[in-house]
């Protein structure tokens, strides 16, 4: 390749009749000036194609870099986002299963509760049943004290009352001094209570009276004894 400086230091040799030296010489001197300049431009435009060629290789090695980094990236994205969902389920399993844990609780609780309510009414009902019965038994037993009284009361005579054979009053015998008042309460003895039952002289309306003073309240046998009476 012929550059600047090859062609001036190029010398042709003379001959006759031959080219005019300085027209040479001129045409040498422009054409080594716009040689020089052709070169100048080769080497700016060689500078800017190796540098563009090292920000391509620049570019290159980046994007290699960046597409690592996406690639990376991409899988340390799907590694968190499996661990996410593994993570979530993990979290969902356990709720339901804490959750069906503490219905199955909720359940069993309920159950024990129902089936203790159920025997506590089941042992009600049967206090209530029993004392039912043993109410209706006294009842009838009562009753039928009651009936035995009144069969027997009706067979019984009624005395005869006359009022001149009625015995004199006896005289009042002398009250006895009054006893001396100390600072102690005196015991009071309880007087027992005479039952008209007790005694062999009694009429049936005397029983029928005092039955009606003790068991009036209860009404048993009324309906039979209204019926008896009709």
């Amino acid at each position: 390749m012929i550059t600047a400086k090859d062609i001036k230091n190029k010398r042709f040799e003379k001959a006759a009749f031959g080219y005019k030296q300085e027209e040479i010489d001129e045409y040498m001197q422009q054409l080594e000036a716009d040689f020089r300049a052709m070169e100048h431009d080769l080497e700016d435009a060689n500078a800017k194609i190796q540098l563009l060629a090292d920000k391509v290789r620049e570019y290159r090695a980046d994007e290699d870099a960046l597409k690592d980094a996406l690639l990376g990236a991409q899988k340390q994205g799907k590694h968190v986002i499996a661990e996410a969902n593994e993570k979530a389920a993990e979290i969902l399993q356990e709720a339901q299963a804490r959750a069906e844990q503490l219905n199955d609780e909720a359940t069993r609780q309920h159950e024990q509760a129902m089936a203790a309510n159920r025997a506590e009414i089941d042992r009600e009902k049967q206090a209530l049943i029993v004392a039912q019965n043993q109410v209706a038994d006294f009842k009838k037993s009562l009753f039928d004290m009651y009936k035995a009284h009144l069969e027997l009361i009706s067979q019984m005579p009624e005395p005869d009352y006359d009022a001149s054979t009625e015995p004199e009053a006896p005289s009042e015998p002398e009250q006895p001094e009054a006893p001396v008042q100390t600072d102690e309460e005196p015991i009071l003895e309880d007087t027992p209570k005479r039952d008209p039952f007790a005694t062999s002289q009694f009429s049936a309306k005397t029983i029928r009276g005092e039955y009606d003073s003790r068991f009036g309240d209860l009404h048993f046998g009324q309906k039979n004894n209204n019926a008896k009476d009709e």
